[in-house]
């Protein structure tokens, strides 16, 4: 018999909370004084920016709107966690919504890459932006590609 799959577990589940901690963590990364760590926490913040341009009522209600962004962000992370778990795996359920968050994070990167840096109209353009959340966002795709347990992409063989 195969467990169902309930409301409150999509919302409040083992993978949710290990999704909301890790996302957390990240998001804590900005108060690193390391450059390169607080390129996520950035991305995380314009990412709400984007969903504050969209719905600008949440704006005076920054401290509630931005904890609960973060927790669509880990219930969402859960959700793929659920769909792509590779059941024959002897991966944990850590390992695997890590995954599933490396890849929101790395589809939020490469999406701030292409809407930011990817017209690059002139020269004078500075390709810092696409390049380093390009860099970031193929790093989280493939890490979260191997995290969710499938298989290594084959080239097809030269004739």
């Amino acid at each position: 018999m195969g467990s169902r799959r309930t409301l409150r577990n999509a919302l409040l589940g083992r993978d949710v909370a290990i999704a909301y901690a890790i996302i957390v963590v990240l998001y804590l990364l900005k108060f690193v004084p390391f450059q390169p760590t607080q390129i996520l926490p950035y991305l995380l913040i314009v990412a709400y920016d984007l969903t504050e341009v969209a719905f600008p009522f949440l704006t005076p209600y920054y401290p509630i709107a931005f904890p609960l962004f973060l927790y669509v962000l880990a219930v969402s992370g859960a959700g793929i966690t659920q769909k792509l778990r590779a059941t024959d795996g002897d991966q944990s359920a850590w390992l695997q919504t890590l995954g599933s968050v490396c890849l929101i994070i790395g589809l939020i990167a490469l999406g701030f890459g292409a809407f930011v840096g990817g017209p690059l109209i002139s020269p004078t353009d500075n390709p810092t932006p696409l390049a380093s959340t390009g860099v970031t966002g193929i790093i989280f795709v493939v890490t979260a590609w191997r995290l969710l347990g499938r298989p290594p992409v084959q080239a097809p063989p030269l004739s």
